[in-house]
């Protein structure tokens, strides 16, 4: 097995390659959406009557795609307030 000497290191101020700096290239800019800002959510305790969640939960149930019954609350809401908001 031959043993050689470690490599030296180029010095930092040494010559540098521009023409390797130049083909080595770099990327393009990426276009970045702005995305709207995110709006808090606040936690609030909503008191159900046992039968009323009861029939929320067959609604949901019922749906063609699992959809979780808080995002079903939500769509509820939000149709409430959009109806009587006009």
């Amino acid at each position: 097995m031959a043993i050689t000497r470690k490599p030296k290191p180029a010095a930092p101020g040494g010559p540098v390659d521009i023409e390797a700096l130049i083909g080595k290239g770099g990327s393009v800019a990426a276009y970045q959406e702005q995305q709207p800002p995110k709006v808090k959510e606040i936690p609030v305790v909503v008191r159900i009557p046992s039968d009323l969640l009861g029939r929320i939960d067959a609604l949901v149930g019922r749906r063609q795609l699992k959809t979780p019954r808080h995002t079903w609350l939500l769509e509820a809401l939000l149709e409430k307030v959009n109806r009587e908001g006009k």
